[in-house]
């Protein structure tokens, strides 16, 4: 019988204890699920852990990308040479990578912040062609990586 009293102050120890490590893992970088399990008093005690970190899919631009078969209706001048650019949207926000230099253009692709991008020709509206015949609004573009 007094073993039985104690086995149960364990299990209830335990519990308490469950429940405070579950509260403190709520303040963590990383989310933990605690969880204590008995199946009789006299039983042994299991304390299962798990760990999970959440990530981000990002559809990342890489060339060459599908043919570009949009109908050339607007003007462009060639760069002297093919330069670097950085995307400055901000963080966690994408740049789309188009067929042509309008928004209304059907999308490709989507850069991320500070991601890198060669261009080849500046348009009439602002838009910079892509080495791969693409087209990003020069609005978020930028010779400097954004910090």
């Amino acid at each position: 019988m007094i073993r039985k009293k104690i086995t149960l102050r364990i299990v209830a120890a335990l519990m308490i204890l469950t429940v405070a490590m579950s509260a403190c893992a709520c303040n963590s970088k990383k989310p933990k699920q605690t969880t204590a399990t008995s199946t009789s008093a006299e039983s042994e005690i299991t304390t299962t852990t798990t760990t999970t970190e959440a990530t981000t899919v990002l559809t990342v631009y890489s060339g060459p990308l599908p043919d570009n078969d949009v109908n050339k209706t607007w003007d462009e001048s060639n760069l002297d040479a093919e330069a670097v650019m950085y995307c400055t949207v901000s963080a966690g926000e994408f740049l789309n990578v188009r067929k042509g230099p309008a928004s209304e253009q059907p999308r490709v692709g989507r850069l991320s912040r500070g991601q890198a991008v060669k261009v080849v020709a500046k348009t009439s509206n602002g838009w910079y062609k892509t080495f791969d015949g693409f087209y990003v609004s020069g609005e978020y573009l930028s010779t400097n990586s954004p910090t």
